[in-house]
């Protein structure tokens, strides 16, 4: 079976990976210096993130935060141990739960996310500026795609 397009500059699929391989390398220059991987920024961001909105004060799950982040569960456990190794974050055991862990950022955590929130938010709009003409349009196209994953 051939292609419906005639070179691969034509499917949208082969330019979002291009994309996004170009967004990854990016990710990893500014990242790197700090002592981080992507998926460490990602779950280290929300779980910030998410506790800074945890107003009820119930905590937040490792399985919240992999659902928050759309990160597989498994790899989030991976990531978190590595995460708590380092002293960033700490995993404590859910009061009512027991299968649950409580995910929170101890003060270096904090700091680190922070630092690193501010060199990506920096490399983010450095990137991006190629389409800052139309990036709402861009930004409600993504939007769309992760409002109908379900229906993928």
């Amino acid at each position: 079976m051939s292609s419906q397009y005639n070179n691969a500059n034509e499917s949208p699929g082969h330019l979002l990976w291009q994309v996004t391989a170009m967004w990854q390398k990016e990710l990893r220059k500014v990242l790197d210096p700090l002592g981080l991987t992507p998926p460490q920024f990602v779950l280290l961001h929300g779980c910030l993130w998410l506790n800074e909105r945890d107003h009820e004060g119930k905590g937040i799950t490792q399985v919240m935060l992999a659902q928050f982040v759309s990160v597989d569960v498994n790899v989030t456990s991976q990531v978190l141990r590595a995460l708590e190794k380092r002293g960033l974050i700490n995993r404590n055991r859910h009061q009512t739960d027991t299968r649950a862990n409580i995910i929170t950022t101890t003060p270096e955590g904090t700091a680190l996310a922070n630092k690193a929130i501010q060199v990506v938010e920096e490399a983010d709009r450095m990137f991006f500026d190629l389409v800052s003409d139309r990036k709402e349009e861009y930004m409600d196209i993504m939007r769309d795609f992760i409002r109908n994953k379900t229906a993928l």
